[in-house]
């Protein structure tokens, strides 16, 4: 199962993401990603909280990278678990997805706050 969290700072939005990103949670990861995403836009994708992730994670997320490139957005992933970490190393696919960085805003002023599944 898992939850998307969608909060906007200052410009930015931040898809917080928990529990397992597999096969299961594409509707739910797209739909989140599909409301954020707005050219000139900052979407960050924090995965801190996925406790799981397969190939069909590895590829939403992929996709998603090029979704933003398509759509003029820009998609960063910050707070990766160890499963992602371990993920993206062992398929080799660093070069292939979105920037791991650190989340730009850290102040915990919310402007909007909604949860998807």
């Amino acid at each position: 199962m898992v939850h998307v969290d969608t909060v906007t700072r200052r410009g930015t939005i931040r898809l917080a993401v928990q529990g397992q990103l597999d096969m299961n949670a594409e509707g739910i990861f797209n739909e989140a990603l599909t409301r954020a995403g707005w050219p000139g836009q900052r979407v960050e994708v924090d995965l801190g909280e996925v406790d799981f992730i397969d190939g069909s994670g590895l590829s939403m997320l992929i996709d998603a990278q090029s979704h933003a490139h398509s759509a003029g957005y820009e998609l960063v992933i910050v707070g990766a678990s160890r499963p992602v970490h371990r993920l993206i190393e062992i398929a080799g696919t660093t070069d292939r997805l979105p920037p791991i960085g650190a989340p730009e805003s850290r102040e915990p002023v919310a402007l909007t706050v909604t949860r998807v599944g």
